[in-house]
């Protein structure tokens, strides 16, 4: 088994949103076959920000259909960056 985690922030600063997008597109395809060529169990894990830079979505039920076909394979971990539990999460007083 293999848990990968993939980022946002740093790669959609650096090459902008739809480039970095596309890198990990095509990143989640060739890891998804050599890992399926090595019989290797792969899981991919995002961190998902607040901002769409930094791997926020407001619709994550679009975020995860839109992952190549053959990655997601019934396993997907999603987390919760810090400044948004409190505001998806956090009581309101």
């Amino acid at each position: 088994r293999q848990e990968v985690m993939f980022g946002y922030s740093d790669s959609a600063k650096d090459a902008g949103r739809l480039a970095a997008c596309w890198a990990q597109y095509n990143s989640q395809e060739k890891m998804a076959k050599c890992a399926a060529l090595h019989n290797i169990e792969l899981t991919f894990f995002h961190g998902k920000g607040g901002t769409v830079g930094r791997g926020g979505n407001p619709s994550v039920y679009r975020a995860i259909m839109s992952h190549p076909p053959g990655t997601i394979n019934g396993r997907f971990r999603v987390t919760e960056q810090g400044e948004m539990i409190t505001q998806n999460f956090g009581a309101n007083f």
